[in-house]
């Protein structure tokens, strides 16, 4: 080839590549449109194994009294954590304990508090697998009888170890429910059932009672080892059983529920022998001392080992500095009822029902007082990175009170009982609890025991990152953020929560959720890049609130830009009320209840809507039609695909409540708007990715890299 040619050739190179970005340096693919950049999943890299001075080797075919070298390593946690005491005040660098591969019981959890070691990595030697469970093995079965079904039965010492969890390998085995298909309803509930009764037309009466109908009723054979679940609004309560009277219908609790009974409210019992009829169920019978277990047809009595959880907590740090868990893998832990805080004083004892009460209500939201499996307070750099958190039956980490500069990094949450992570902190201002990063991390199934629980919660704290997960498939919100309601001054501040993949949240089960939920004031927050989608709530007469984005009761001063939210059963983005929120560069879509709502006007500013572009297909835009005086639209594009540029909104799609483009603009919205299409690659697929010569850019939309999600490729 001639240098002309090859000049040539470098010439046209050079212009394809110029043509493939626009000026805002953005790739863009040949046919015109935007093109995604993000990068690759890949498996993480584990490292590789290097001995250094101070190292520890642990593993099951080890010894505790050996030296923990890698020819004599030691057998526990424990005892490795014991022999790192001596080096405390020594300047040793990092140590690393390695852990071989295989499964480490912690019958008792293991705990860091100011005597330990540290700057310590606890890891698993490279590519092997490393579990601490909290669980012993079931292998011991003979044939047996339960409802008359063919069952594998073994003895267990009831008086020493009782169990609500039981495990199949990496699975959770189901508990029996009545009924086994949907829901029964609360028939009444009466004031004098309740504690507060004057709370009785709100949310939290505390009722210790209620009614069902008589079929709905039965003389349970252990009716103290019966719960029932009670669903409302944004709280599911699990209330054991004192009583039923199978005449009247009426129940009566051990425990108040968290929220307000009412009529029509859904519940189901749980761990009901006599429900006992599937392969996979499992029922421990306290009185006979017996766990009978329905086995699938390829089980036997001979290969079955099934595992019992015989702790609800693995780790407690407390007072350390520089503690990392890296490639280990915390399975299999249990629940049990705990007493709340929410009790009101002075009024229990002169309550006719109060004899029956062994724990007090819990905290209504968030399942904000489910313990934790792994606790850190007043604690920096405490790290965990490639871990796996399965079948963890409450809250899987929590970082309490004085908790900063701590990761969560790469980790997997899968079929967790409570929140996957809790960052929380006392009502101080400056708050105590600070720079707690989440990242990179796949959640999936949480809330399996505590329905209401979220999949990263933040309470009070600042200066955290909540970044690049993948959150999905639980009952209610994947991420929230803040604890204060109203305009009072608020701990919370400078959260960033980008580019996070949410979707399948809530589900229909329970209501007022959000893919992401916020509260109070907190100037420095931002919202971007996320993607969120199909999130459901309840849908019966009492349900409410599937949202994409929840700016809940007084979040303000908020940055919410370059999301897109779609598919919600509510809306794409709901602020209940709030002060001068920036709502910038998002994409609001095909969301059955409208794109956008703000239930409550106020006379100062709520939000700027400025340069989003808002779709629907036969749904609303704004769900309001008020004159328009306390929200400022400008710059947005409105596109309807079924109506086209005849947008609507208003109270509902009826004919005589939707409201068209005009009666709309004369009363204050849709300022310099575009109303066209914006141009998707292919919305019948959901792909937004929008084309070159959208007449949204015209708005001063401005296109982003679809990002959201994990860059770990986790199983």
């Amino acid at each position: 080839m001639s240098i002309t040619s090859i000049i040539q050739s470098l010439i046209s190179l050079i212009s394809s590549l110029l043509i493939l970005f626009n000026s805002s340096g953005i790739v863009t693919t040949p046919n015109g449109y935007f093109e995604d950049t993000k990068e690759v999943q890949v498996i993480f890299d584990e490292g590789v194994f290097s001995m250094g001075e101070y190292d520890l080797v642990v593993s099951p075919d080890g010894n505790d009294s050996n030296s923990g070298t890698l020819s004599e390593p030691l057998k526990t946690p424990e005892a490795a954590k014991e022999k790192l005491k001596s080096l405390k005040n020594a300047d040793c660098g990092t140590i690393t304990v390695w852990f071989r591969e295989g499964t480490y019981t912690l019958e008792n959890e293991l705990v860091f508090n100011t005597d330990d070691c540290e700057n310590v990595v606890y890891r698993s030697y490279p590519n092997e697998d490393v579990n601490f469970s909290g669980s012993v093995a079931l292998t011991q079965w003979s044939d047996g009888k339960i409802n008359n079904l063919d069952a594998f039965v073994t003895d267990i010492d009831t008086e020493n170890l009782y169990f609500r969890s039981l495990f199949n390998g990496e699975k959770r085995l189901d508990i029996s429910k009545w009924p086994k298909k949907g829901c029964f309803t609360v028939e009444n509930s009466l004031d004098e059932d309740a504690f507060t009764p004057d709370e009785s037309t709100g949310f939290f009466a505390l009722h210790a009672a209620f009614y069902a109908k008589k079929n709905q009723v039965k003389n349970f054979k252990n009716l103290k080892d019966v719960n029932v679940r009670i669903m409302h609004k944004w709280c599911d309560d699990i209330l054991p059983l004192n009583s039923v009277n199978i005449t009247t219908g009426r129940i009566e609790l051990t425990k108040p529920a968290a929220m307000t009974i009412e009529i029509g409210d859904n519940f189901v019992y749980e761990n009901v022998k006599e429900a006992v009829s599937r392969a996979g169920e499992w029922y421990l019978d306290r009185s006979e001392g017996k766990l009978y277990y329905i086995p699938f047809e390829n089980e036997t009595k001979e290969n079955l080992t099934l595992y019992a959880p015989v702790t609800e907590k693995l780790i407690t740090i407390n007072g350390v500095s520089g503690i990392e868990f890296s490639g280990i893998n915390f399975i299999n832990t249990d629940w049990d009822f705990i007493s709340g805080t929410q009790w009101v004083p002075n009024l229990e004892s002169a309550h006719p029902l109060y004899k029956n009460i062994k724990f007090n209500p819990t905290h209504p939201q968030a399942a904000f007082e489910t313990p934790a499996v792994i606790y850190i307070k007043n604690s920096d750099n405490v790290n965990f990175t490639n871990c796996k958190f399965k079948n963890i039956s409450n809250t899987a980490i929590k970082y309490d009170k004085g908790s900063t500069n701590s990761t969560v990094k790469s980790c997997l949450f899968d079929e967790i009982g409570g929140n996957a992570v809790f960052i929380n902190g006392p009502f101080t201002i400056p708050a105590q609890t600070s720079g707690i990063t989440v990242t990179d991390c796949h959640i999936r199934y949480y809330g399996r025991i505590y329905n209401n629980s979220i999949g990263v919660l933040l309470t009070h704290a600042t200066d955290c990152n909540i970044t690049h997960n993948e959150i999905h498939d639980g009952w209610y919100t994947a991420v929230s953020v803040g604890w204060n309601w109203g305009y009072t001054d608020n701990p919370t501040n400078n959260i960033k929560i980008q580019n996070n993949l949410i979707y399948n949240i809530g589900n229909g089960w329970l209501s007022d959720m959000g893919g992401i939920y916020t509260l109070g004031i907190q100037p420095d927050t931002v919202l971007s890049g996320n993607i969120i989608h199909n999130v459901g709530c309840y849908e019966g007469s009492t349900g409410y609130g599937g949202w994409g984005i929840y700016l809940d009761e007084g979040s303000s001063y908020i940055t919410v830009e370059k999301n897109l939210a779609y598919d919600c059963s509510s809306n794409a983005l709901h602020q209940h009320y709030g002060k001068d929120n920036l709502i910038k560069n998002n994409i609001l879509a095909l969301s059955g209840g409208g794109q956008m709502l703000i239930t409550r006007h106020e006379e100062h500013n709520s939000l700027f809507l400025y340069n989003n572009i808002l779709v629907s297909d036969d749904q609303l835009i704004y769900k309001t039609a008020v004159e328009k005086d306390w929200f400022t639209d400008n710059n947005n594009l409105y596109w309807d695909y079924t109506n086209e540029e005849k947008v609507f909104s208003g109270d509902s799609m009826d004919l005589g409540e939707r409201v068209s483009v005009n009666k709309m603009q004369r009363r204050g919205y849709y300022n310099n708007a575009v109303f066209a299409d914006p141009l998707f690659k292919d919305i019948e697929n959901r792909d937004f990715t929008i084309s070159t010569n959208s007449p949204a850019l015209d708005t001063g939309f401005e296109y982003w890299d679809f990002e959201a999600g994990t860059y770990t490729l986790f199983e």
